[in-house]
């Protein structure tokens, strides 16, 4: 089971995927690399303390200066205080449904 079976499993409620938006001026590759490990604290931080939350992964788009980020949490204020205690800006946090190409894909019979 991965990580994030395991997160969305625990618990009695069910995480929900949310989509950070930062804009980020002066972003690039480095400095993205350099602060992500304060997210993943910041999420280690939470989970130890009972929280069902993770950094699921993040992508960078540097010729807008974009970071777009997915988090597996239980609510949005869950995402937000994850974002404030690993001190990395935001513009938007909204709820997103992620759809894999494993899940479109009908049974055969």
């Amino acid at each position: 089971m991965s990580r994030s079976d395991a997160v969305a499993r625990s618990g009695s409620a069910q995480t929900s995927t949310f989509l950070v938006e930062r804009y980020w001026p002066g972003i690039d590759e480095a400095a993205l690399k350099a602060a992500l490990p304060r997210l993943e604290r910041a999420a280690r931080e939470m989970r130890a303390a009972g929280q069902s939350i993770e950094h699921v992964g993040s992508i960078l788009m540097p010729a807008d200066q974009v970071v777009f980020t997915l988090v597996l949490a239980l609510s949005e204020s869950q995402v937000r205080d994850l974002n404030d205690r690993a001190e990395m800006p935001f513009d938007r946090i909204a709820a997103a449904i992620s759809i894999t190409p494993e899940s479109t894909v009908e049974a055969e019979p």
